[in-house]
């Protein structure tokens, strides 16, 4: 299988692409060599970048080329080369760039190996003109050397710590320290730039920007002649990487290779041994091969032959971008211009649905340490941290509480659950989260020594998997504001609505806790333990009518006592406090056939005047509170009012024509634009879901593959996969980072392809259109009970979903029932007229 796209680059549209490896080298690099390369944020080898930077790409990678003593850049930022024709490649996980013009042609072909902590080039320079020409290639990287909060914050300064020594091949650079006005620490890292080639001769280095510039600019250096030779020092300037290699007279049709590297490290013994490992062609292609077989092998636990053979192809990059979200978190990319690293709560437990779909091996430990970050007052750390069970209040240091993070939990564990038939997962005990916050956050105490929670004997509190989900659970489906829906808190899955502190609430997520709660029955009742063990404070929760400020006092001041509870008794409370609240939103927040979403700050609703939230109907279906009839008229109602099929589809809401101060900053953005009214994809991909939950099956058919097609469409500016949102023009936004990836797989696999799964035990219920096949064929390979499978289904007779059923299933070529335990071999599934 290959998923290479190639495409000819006539203008700068902002493209880049990720790279990366699992030892911790995250890269940003574009067909101008714009980007990044750093290990998290206070260890950048090469200077931040945003999304702004990819138009002026200058303090990046470079190579100068003089060719007939007229200077000519790698990266093409000279008036020269502004006609060049660029054909661009991106591969698993690789970037190929071929520039050229009537003279030569420069392909650089771009990736970071699987366990060295290098980004690796290699330059092939060929005459194309029918004269000999002279040629000097100076590779000129700036090193940046420093943490991303010195980009503004004393530049020059800390310039003055750099340490740059010239050594064999390469230019090695170690700040002595690491700046921080709170605390000063002594620098380890090395930052470096090598380069070698075996059909050039290096002429000297050039280790300073200073030395380069020379009285010019980047742009236009004029110190190309200010060499330097091996052991030259120097110390408390701006570094470069700056290696040239003597003067060639090139034939016609001739080439040169070169390679170089950039690198971190904490040794200089590691520095030379990885940078130098692939400046020759057969380490590079070597490591190439083994990164992109890495790569191409984890992207094949998921395929799809769906639509055709464009969509399949970029339905394997959204395989990929689960896990671009585990490695670079919500950061570290251009767009993604904000935080620290790691990621939020909401993002690691969506992040692992589509884990769990890769069978991938850490997702128990991941699954099971996650819920180590739960209070015991319901709330949450929301930042993870690198390692295992590490968790903290926020990026910023700024607490808050959203509202709809307590829910998410459960979807998760129950895919886990139904994958495996792991019930007993429910029974392991595991600590709960404890810093200095207390009744949902909105208290102090003193900060405890250990970040876990203790009993009244300053012992380890420990409670089952089941226990925290009841607690997350409960607590927010008692924390409701004064119209009986969930408090909006600080924001929900939307964060720009965080102006809503005191009378918000989300309507939309008191479907999904409601709908938790009937999940959880559902689980407590198949548990194999009569007696469900809890915190004595749970039972509290478990009342109609809860002060939920008397449950977090009681808790500030945690016993740890533990009662026993009936399984039946438990698992028929909680179904009672979810229908009481279901029926109470089917009567009290549907209106004029759509789900109301919010009450705003002022206590009032905001699509009060007939504007439609969209996350209000895809929560609503999604938790299946809707009556069949709802669903249908709130799905006629929500296209006619936010659907535009020329931007990707659905509005994440209608124009409000005003700055809502009363809901959140998200109002203040432009119209179309981020959470104010994009198509943004999580939601409209969560809506679809929802839609096909309830077999509107054309409608969640549009929503989806609307999204898709608009990925694909080169005006969109997406390159691969699909990004967070659309804006109002129709532009992808925040690319390759976002949760809508996970959904996107699920709704596949779970919906259209109709693979369901329940405590172990594979049904097939496809909800696969005739458009869906190609040559009346659709299959997906997945793996099922650990293994790699592939399920094809056969519709020879180019039949519609309700058109057609199941007429037989064939394993090794022998009839099988619609029924599966465990499977000896692929699937092939025949679909045939109804009867």
């Amino acid at each position: 299988m290959s998923i290479k796209k190639t495409i000819s680059i006539k203008q700068n549209d902002g493209y880049y692409f990720p790279m990366f490896n699992l030892k911790g080298m995250r890269s940003s690099i574009s067909p101008f060599f714009g980007g990044d390369l750093k290990v998290d944020y206070h260890h950048y080898a090469l200077e931040p970048t945003t999304e702004n930077d990819m138009y002026h790409n200058i303090s990046s990678r470079n190579v100068i080329f003089d060719v007939d003593h007229k200077l000519y850049f790698l990266n093409g930022q000279t008036s020269l080369q502004q006609k060049d024709q660029i054909v661009y490649e991106t591969d698993l996980l690789y970037q190929k760039v071929t520039r050229s013009n009537n003279k030569f042609s420069i392909k650089t072909t771009s990736f970071v190996p699987l366990d060295d902590m290098v980004e690796v080039h290699q330059v092939i320079f060929k005459n194309t003109s029918s004269k000999t020409i002279k040629l000097q290639p100076t590779i000129a990287v700036p090193i940046y050397a420093r943490s991303a909060d010195n980009l503004r914050d004393h530049r020059q300064v800390t310039s003055l710590l750099n340490q740059i020594d010239v050594v064999d091949h390469g230019i090695l650079v170690k700040p002595t320290l690491s700046f921080d006005e709170r605390g000063h620490t002594i620098n380890s890292t090395i930052y470096s730039v090598f380069g070698d080639s075996t059909d050039l001769e290096i002429n000297g280095y050039i280790p300073t920007m200073d030395r380069l510039i020379h009285g010019g600019s980047l742009h236009f250096p004029k110190g190309l002649k200010n060499i330097e030779q091996l052991g030259y020092h120097t110390e408390g300037f701006e570094a470069m990487g700056g290696i040239q290699f003597k003067e060639v007279h090139l034939e016609p049709n001739a080439s040169v290779i070169f390679y170089f590297s950039i690198g971190i490290h904490e040794n200089k013994e590691q520095a030379f041994k990885e940078n130098m490992k692939f400046l020759n062609e057969k380490a590079f292609h070597d490591g190439l091969e083994a990164s992109h077989k890495y790569f191409l092998d984890y992207v094949r636990g998921l395929e799809f032959e769906f639509t055709d053979l464009e969509t399949s192809h970029q339905l394997s990059w959204v395989v990929l971008q689960p896990l671009l979200r585990r490695f670079f978190g919500n950061s570290y990319l251009p767009h993604h211009d904000y935080g620290h690293g790691g990621r939020g709560w909401r993002d690691l437990w969506q992040d692992l649905l589509a884990l769990i779909m890769m069978n991938d091996d850490s997702v128990y430990d991941l699954l099971y340490n996650n819920f180590q970050g739960v209070r015991i007052d319901g709330s949450n750390a929301t930042i993870i941290g690198d390692q295992p069970g590490e968790f903290k209040a926020d990026r910023n240091m700024i607490t808050r509480v959203w509202s709809d993070h307590g829910a998410w939990p459960l979807l998760t564990t129950k895919m886990y659950i139904d994958e495996t038939g792991d019930l007993e997962f429910l029974l392991k005990n595991q600590y709960y989260f404890d810093d200095q916050f207390t009744h949902y956050t909105k208290k102090t105490k003193k900060k405890p020594i250990q970040n876990k929670v203790l009993n009244q004997n300053q012992e380890i509190y420990l409670g089952t998997i089941l226990e925290h989900l009841l607690l997350q659970n409960l607590v927010g489906h008692h924390n409701v504001g004064e119209h009986g829906f969930v408090k909006l808190e600080d924001a929900d899955w939307n964060d720009g609505l965080d102006m809503a502190h005191h009378r918000g609430e989300t309507i939309a997520f008191t479907h999904m806790y409601a709908n938790n709660l009937r999940e959880l029955a559902s689980m407590i009742r198949l548990l194999p333990t009569r007696n469900i063990v809890l915190f004595e404070e749970l039972s509290m929760l478990l009342k109609e009518d809860v002060d939920i400020q008397s449950y977090f006092d009681v808790v500030s001041e945690f016993k740890g006592h533990k009662i026993w509870i009936d399984q039946f008794v438990l698992a028929n409370q909680l179904d009672k406090l979810a229908q009481n609240r279901i029926q109470f939103l089917r009567n009290n927040a549907y209106n004029n056939k759509q789900y109301q979403s919010y009450f705003n700050n002022d206590g009032l609703n905001p699509d009060a005047n007939g504007t439609v939230s969209l996350t209000g109907q895809a929560i609503a279906l999604l938790s299946q509170v809707p009556t069949k009839m709802q669903a249908k008229e709130l799905a006629i109602n929500t296209k006619k009012q936010l659907f535009d099929k020329k931007i990707g589809g659905y509005h994440l809401n209608s124009n409000y024509q005003q700055v809502l101060t009363n809901m959140g900053r998200a109002y203040g953005f432009a119209y179309g634009h981020k959470e104010n009214g994009a198509v943004f994809s999580h939601m409209v991909i969560m809506y679809a879901y929802g839609l096909y939950q309830y077999n509107l099956v054309n409608q969640g058919h549009e929503a989806a593959l609307t999204l898709l097609k608009q990925a694909q469409n080169s005006r969109s500016q997406v390159l691969l996969g699909i990004p967070e949102y659309f804006s109002n023009e129709g532009i992808g936004k925040y690319p390759y980072l976002t949760g809508s990836a996970s959904w996107m797989l699920k709704l596949l696999r779970s919906e259209i392809f109709g693979i369901s799964l329940h405590l172990g035990v594979l049904k097939l219920s496809p909800k696969l259109k005739k458009d869906d096949f190609i040559d009346g064929k659709a299959s997906i390979t997945t793996y099922l009970f650990k293994a790699k499978r592939e399920i094809t289904y056969y519709n020879p007779k180019h039949l519609d979903f309700g058109s057609y059923q199941i007429s037989s299933i064939k394993i090794n070529g022998k009839n099988v029932e619609n029924e599966f335990r465990h499977l000896d071999g692929n699937i092939e599934v025949y679909l045939d007229e109804k009867l």
